[in-house]
């Protein structure tokens, strides 16, 4: 049976209710910065991304990079997101999961949901294509959720995959998820 809720994915315990979402965007931006070798100045940045291996503040983002960065940035003034860079701990809990992605997410204020997944088993790449790292399988009983969009990859998207016991994995699928092959459809 479907039954479909237009229901905030935080009331139904899904990880967007565990976080602070300026903090993931703030985390996520500068992931990109981090990963063109940025040295940090902020107390936040520092905590959060160390400096190691950093190369100055004059680095160079590629065309990927600096979408992701512009969208980001539009989510955030959207939002009104004013992240404390005094402040020496970030709550995301799972930023280790956003690092393992090769291609970044943006984060959105909304979501979709599929509870209770019964379909086939696929898996989760860390980039949008069969070749990267495999983060996680898909298997039955999972939930899995749309909380993210991105730039321009055409015919992949980003999911969240979860169990009774929490947050499994993020990552890129191309796997498309039918109404029927979940027990609830939420969002």
């Amino acid at each position: 049976m479907r039954i479909l809720l237009a229901l905030p994915l935080t009331l139904i315990g899904l990880p967007a209710a565990a976080y602070d979402i300026c903090h993931e965007a703030w985390f996520l931006r500068n992931l990109n910065f981090d990963r063109a070798g940025y040295c940090f100045g902020s107390a936040l940045g520092q905590a959060v991304f160390d400096n190691t291996g950093c190369v100055g503040t004059a680095v160079t983002l590629g065309a990927e990079a600096q979408r992701h960065v512009a969208a980001v940035k539009e989510f955030e003034d959207w939002f009104g997101c004013n992240v404390n860079t005094a402040q020496t701990r970030l709550d995301l809990p799972y930023a280790n999961m956003l690092r393992r992605l090769e291609s970044l997410p943006v984060p959105t204020d909304t979501g979709s949901g599929c509870m209770g997944y019964h379909g086939a088993e696929f898996d989760v790449y860390a980039g949008p294509r069969m070749t990267a790292p495999v983060l996680a399988r898909v298997k039955q009983g999972y939930n899995i959720t749309w909380e993210y969009t991105h730039v321009s990859v055409e015919g992949w998207g980003i999911v969240a995959i979860s169990d009774d016991r929490g947050l499994i994995a993020i990552g890129w699928s191309s796997t498309p998820v039918r109404d029927p092959d979940c027990d609830l459809v939420a969002g």
